[in-house]
């Protein structure tokens, strides 16, 4: 076009002014010209993002994790809870309700499958999914015992844990060799090895092949003793030698969660709630729901032995000390229902209790006799139960525990208990 215009111009006898004008005139049409082809370019790039926004989420979804993939969103409930248990029990979740801080749940019982809350003054039936974290934080102590024991015994073949929904996997690189499960009040170990080539052997086990994924580890242990974690440990063995895994040294953790109850694990997502029944059902059937949801929600744990297994470590902590220090006076313990007591032949010296979140110790001691002391106690001479063991301690920090194993001393001293050093052992974890 410029030189079209330069042999236009020169051809053609014209003036200097009507040149200059034909110049800029041109010049002008260039412009705008290469203006539209830099806003149809901009244009082009400006859309490029909306024509492969559908691939994008597909592109994000390769870049996943193995941890990513098996971890699901909380939004997608109903995929997450489409597991082989929930399959077995044909139970399919239609909505999940969301909750908020102020929720309040009625039934508080870690095996219920399923319990009311209230939700904007309204009182729902509702269904838990317990995540695998949640079951285990609520298991007994022997379970998160013999969890602990084959964990650690895992890591030393220098696996990585990665925690899902329903599971807790151990794995290296890109392969799964083992998987945690707990169902109800049973861990179950599945390993990856083939069953078939342990079917005349002394191990107990199922073959769990025909679900999908379970495939890579068929071989499901049921951790339910101290011999079933022995035989654990010597399959475990049998794995890391088949696939070569090398061992490395560390030191055992303590992987025992503490106890929470199911409030706090359902505000942290830990466990999810669906409505369980249609909100429209007889009166009736609603009556018989509370019932039944109020004798459950009575029977909460007043066994010593389980308000022991929830305490935090803390009361666990002072609690071992001091059984260690009753037994060096050559004292033999017995729990019952609502108290640990330690005797000799017929006599009670002392008792454990615990009420809420606090430990008392209940010493062979006549509360007059330390009236002006330094020691903070309560006498219970008017409690039947505790009228042979009526001074009362409140063991709640590392003084009153010092305290108390001098008035140990004391009463050692007066019954004439002879001391004997033996070596500390943990009693924070019931076995």
């Amino acid at each position: 076009m410029v030189a079209f215009s330069s042999v236009l111009i020169c051809g053609i006898q014209w003036t200097a002014a009507t040149k200059a004008l034909l110049i800029v005139g041109v010049c002008l049409i260039l412009l705008a010209v290469s203006g539209l082809l830099v806003m149809e370019i901009i244009g082009k790039r400006n859309a490029l993002p909306l024509m492969t926004s559908d691939n994008e989420p597909r592109a994000e979804e390769d870049e996943q994790t193995d941890e990513e993939r098996e971890t699901p969103p909380f939004a997608e409930a109903a995929a997450a809870f489409a597991d082989e248990d929930n399959a077995e029990e044909g139970i399919l979740p239609e909505q999940e309700v969301l909750l908020e801080e102020g929720l309040v749940v009625e039934d508080d019982g870690e095996t219920a499958d399923a319990g009311f809350v209230i939700v904007n003054g309204e009182r729902v039936k509702v269904r838990y999914d317990r995540s695998f974290k949640a079951r285990l934080i609520q298991s007994d102590d022997a379970l998160k015992s013999r969890y602990n024991e084959l964990k650690n015994e895992l890591l030393c073949y220098d696996l990585k844990p990665r925690v899902s929904w329903n599971n807790e996997s151990c794995y290296s690189g890109r392969t799964t060799y083992a998987k945690f499960a707990v169902r109800g009040k049973t861990l179950s170990l599945y390993l990856a090895l083939e069953p078939k080539e342990f079917a005349e052997s002394k191990y107990s086990f199922t073959d769990v092949h025909d679900v999908s994924k379970y495939k890579g580890v068929p071989m499901r242990l049921k951790i339910k003793s101290d011999r079933a974690v022995r035989w654990a440990k010597e399959l475990i063995a049998a794995m890391a030698e088949k696939y070569g895994l090398r061992t490395v040294q560390r030191e055992a953790e303590n992987f025992r969660p503490e106890y929470r109850d199911t409030t706090s694990l359902v505000l942290q997502r830990l466990i999810k709630l669906y409505l369980a029944s249609d909100k429209e059902c007889t009166e009736e059937e609603w009556e018989d729901a509370v019932i039944a949801d109020l004798k459950l929600r009575d029977r909460a744990p007043r066994e010593f032995l389980t308000k022991l297994m929830r305490s935090p470590i803390s009361l666990k902590t002072n609690y071992s000390e001091l059984k260690n220090e009753l037994l060096r006076y050559g004292l033999k313990c017995r729990m019952s229902k609502s108290n640990e007591s330690f005797y000799i032949r017929h006599v009670t010296y002392a008792k454990f209790a615990i009420r809420g979140k606090s430990l008392s110790l209940y010493l062979a001691l006549a509360p007059s006799q330390f009236a002006d002391t330094k020691y903070i106690f309560k006498d219970e001479s008017g409690v039947s139960k505790y009228a042979a063991v009526p001074l009362r301690l409140r063991i709640s920090s590392a003084r009153s525990v010092r305290w108390a194993k001098e008035l140990i001393f004391a009463l050692g001293k007066k019954e004439g208990l002879h001391r004997t050093e033996l070596p500390e052992t943990d009693y924070r974890y019931v076995k």
